[in-house]
């Protein structure tokens, strides 16, 4: 049993691997930095199900120029940026590379004198799985070292059938901070409880800047959603069955300990830190804890999220 569990594995993801060759994540050259040339826009990607668990091939290449003869790098560092907690990637005799913590989370290309390579991802239960990557420390063929990767290049695997939410996520007007140093939390309640949440960066860069899953049944729930430093927003009796589109927008700043209530707490944080760079701190994501971050305090002051009403 145990030999033809393991001979099913291989031969699916051998199997997976021919499928998704042309998928591959072909990193290159734009101009003096590095980048994934293709796929593009970023991709979702349906999981496949195989001995109970849902599994994804991945693959990295350089990208080849066949004008020139030649592919556009001789080195990127394969650098993870983020992952959903529950998900793995692992490659054959290296074991688990990628994971939301613990692992080495990078690859070298080359590796083995190939830059060749392919990855399993694995998931135990329904859901979407976020994996987010940055080319960082390439160097061109023709010896130049490129800038890294500014943003992450996200791949979205869906395990299963989960009902999903996808769309945009807009910060308040005053946030001038990198939309991706922020976390955005979903939650499905129903009865006034939490039966499901996920949480996950905008990405802004991403094919969607987010996609959750929920391992729930189709039905009527009220969606909360929350983006960090800012207060949540909230919608009532949504049906959810399948996939739907459903864009974010986050008028009121200011929650600096995420308790969805711009109150005391957050104003004493702007005012210890005042003067300081202290990122949990800094309201308007400027780089500086200053009169504008207490003036949105002040401004929002006695605030309470849609979420916590």
């Amino acid at each position: 049993m145990k030999h033809a569990i393991v001979a099913t594995l291989i031969i699916t993801t051998l199997t997976l691997g021919w499928a998704l060759h042309e998928d591959d994540l072909l990193f290159g050259r734009e101009g003096n930095r590095v980048t994934v040339i293709q796929p593009q826009p970023h991709p979702v990607r349906q999981m496949s199900s195989v001995l109970g668990r849902y599994i994804l091939d991945v693959g990295l290449d350089f990208y080849f120029d066949y004008d020139m003869g030649q592919p556009h790098l001789q080195f990127c560092r394969v650098q993870q940026a983020w992952m959903t907690p529950g998900l793995v990637g692992s490659k054959s005799g290296l074991g688990n590379l990628f994971c939301a913590s613990g692992c080495a989370n990078f690859f070298n290309l080359p590796t083995n004198g190939t830059p060749h390579h392919h990855f399993i991802f694995a998931a135990s239960a329904p859901g979407v799985y976020v994996w987010d990557v940055r080319g960082v420390n390439a160097v061109a063929r023709d010896g130049a070292a490129l800038q890294d990767m500014p943003d992450a290049y996200r791949v979205y695997m869906v395990a299963g059938n989960p009902l999903r939410l996808y769309g945009s996520v807009a910060p308040a007007e005053g946030y001038q901070g990198d939309l991706y140093g922020l976390t955005l939390t979903v939650q499905l309640r129903q009865g006034g409880a939490t039966v499901a949440e996920a949480n996950l960066p905008p990405n802004p860069t991403a094919i969607y800047p987010y996609m959750v899953g929920f391992n729930q049944p189709a039905g009527s729930y009220t969606v909360v959603a929350k983006l960090s430093k800012h207060l949540s927003r909230r919608v009532d009796n949504l049906t959810l069955s399948g996939s739907h589109a459903r864009n974010w927008d986050f008028a009121i700043l200011g929650d600096l300990n995420n308790d969805d209530a711009i109150d005391d707490a957050d104003l004493l944080m702007v005012l210890f830190a005042f003067g300081s760079g202290d990122p949990e701190a800094d309201v308007n994501g400027d780089g500086v804890v200053d009169d504008a971050d207490l003036l949105i305090i002040l401004f929002n002051f006695g605030a309470v999220g849609e979420g916590a009403q």
